[in-house]
């Protein structure tokens, strides 16, 4: 109990990397984040607040390539790409090594369970760039059945 933040009821994204912080600085154990890309792309710099203080923290990104998915095509037919399609291939990973902490590539999931284990293990600032299947799952925000119920009956 009381070991797990979330973003809440509506889904907000790009609070995870403040959360984790605060999580590590608050409780002095290692915290593991876990977040898509497009929340990412909301705070994804505090990695460098991440290495400058030496948290143990491991951001997990599950990349796949878009703000809902990386499939996206663009809606006025230009050959421009989508707005909500990212950078093919990107390699989050490389962000927190720029700033000293060490980067995970997980193509996988032998690859990701290896990396998580290893980034919690070390107690070091560690990102894994999990890269996920474009086309697979759905966009997640149809949440309505989350939102809270009232203990008393209606009239």
């Amino acid at each position: 109990p009381r070991k797990r933040l979330d973003v809440g009821t509506w889904g907000v994204m790009g609070i995870g990397m403040g959360q984790a912080i605060a999580a590590t600085v608050e409780t002095g154990h290692p915290v593991l984040a876990v977040e898509g890309d497009s929340a990412f792309g909301f705070s994804g710099m505090e990695v460098e607040t991440i290495c400058r203080y030496n948290l143990p923290i491991c951001v997990v990104v599950f990349n796949n390539g878009g703000i809902y998915r990386g499939t996206d095509v663009n809606p006025t037919g230009g050959a421009d790409v989508a707005p909500t399609v990212f950078v093919k291939d990107a390699r989050y990973d490389k962000m927190m090594e720029a700033f000293g902490g060490v980067g995970f590539l997980a193509t996988s999931p032998d690859d990701l369970r290896r990396a998580v284990n290893e980034a919690m293990d070390s107690g070091k600032p560690s990102l894994v760039n999990a890269v996920i299947d474009e086309k697979a799952g759905t966009e997640s925000g149809r949440i309505g059945n989350l939102n809270p119920q009232s203990v008393v009956s209606k009239k």
